[in-house]
């Protein structure tokens, strides 16, 4: 089974990390994975590049075919490209001149496949990642960007498309099966799970919002169901449904009768306990039924950091 790679952005890491294991888990739940520093590695039958479609934070990616002591006795075990090229990649401590490293596995390859160099527009690229611990041979034939969803009406305290997209990835969920947004807002989830061939309810108990959404929705030729009702027909759907993926109203946004401390605990204690949960709220907000969530910290200001929960 080959490996395949991907190197994130230098940004949320460990929410990154976990987006593209989750994804590659959602398709091979037998996903093996290692990490260092920016880089991971997954020994999975899900192809790198249906990985790719979906992540949010990955720099690069492709498969990992050898590994090397010497440049000069690099052979990759891969067919011959009709053209290709070199990239350096460093994620180690250490200096290096990558155009150094580059030239000369470039000359080694190409003195042993016959091929020619093309910097713009190679049919192979060939990429030498440096870790602290190893030095890697990987491989793409192209590159692959994620189709995202456009919105015609967007909300100023609405989650961020990036970020949506993250966490409807964390909840493991492949195409064919149907999500659920209780708090739907302006659709920005329902969006980011049509748009990976994910089906979609969306919830929110304000009419206006609810018709919003709809009009994202139709912008895109997405059709996913929207109820005006509380997060509590979720109990109505909870066996047409695998999974919740919401970001809880807060401050202004939220026009809840409740706390949002109590709105989190009432709505945590109508989710099905079998169905993966994924929430999003203002740090500050922890209540004893998402203890043992796995959480990440996203700082927006110095008035809001969001918390992702996991369960």
């Amino acid at each position: 089974m080959l490996q395949s790679f991907f190197v994130l952005q230098n940004q949320y890491e460990d929410l990154a990390r976990d987006e593209v294991i989750s994804i590659s888990k959602s398709y091979d739940p037998k996903t093996n994975s290692r990490s260092e520093s920016r880089l991971v590695i997954l020994k999975s039958k899900a192809p790198w590049k249906k990985i790719a479609s979906r992540a949010t934070f990955v720099r690069t990616c492709g498969n990992i075919v050898d590994t090397f002591d010497d440049i000069s006795k690099i052979d990759p075990p891969i067919p011959k490209p009709l053209s290709f090229v070199c990239r350096t990649i460093n994620l180690s401590s250490k200096k290096l001149s990558s155009s150094s490293l580059e030239r000369q596995a470039g000359e080694v390859l190409k003195n042993r496949w016959g091929s020619k160099v093309s910097l713009s527009n190679p049919h192979l690229t060939v990429y030498l990642i440096i870790t602290d611990s190893e030095q890697y041979i990987g491989c793409a034939d192209y590159t692959i960007q994620p189709k995202l969803p456009t919105k015609a009406i967007k909300h100023s305290h609405e989650l961020d498309l990036k970020l949506s997209r993250c966490i409807v990835n964390l909840s493991q969920l492949k195409e064919g099966k149907t999500l659920c947004d209780p708090f739907c807002g302006t659709g920005t989830i329902l969006l980011q799970a049509e748009s990976m061939g994910i089906k979609s309810v969306g919830i929110d108990f304000d009419k206006i919002m609810c018709n919003i959404t709809r009009k994202n929705l139709a912008v895109n030729g997405f059709k996913s169901k929207v109820i005006n009702s509380s997060y509590n027909e979720i109990q109505n759907i909870k066996n047409k449904i695998d999974a919740i993926v919401t970001d809880l109203p807060y401050g202004i946004s939220s026009r809840s009768s409740v706390s949002p401390k109590k709105l989190i605990k009432d709505f945590v204690s109508v989710v099905p306990k079998r169905k993966k949960l994924v929430i999003v709220y203002k740090k500050g907000l922890d209540v004893e039924e998402i203890s043992k969530a796995k959480k990440y910290e996203i700082y927006r200001h110095k008035s809001l950091t969001r918390v992702i929960a996991v369960r």
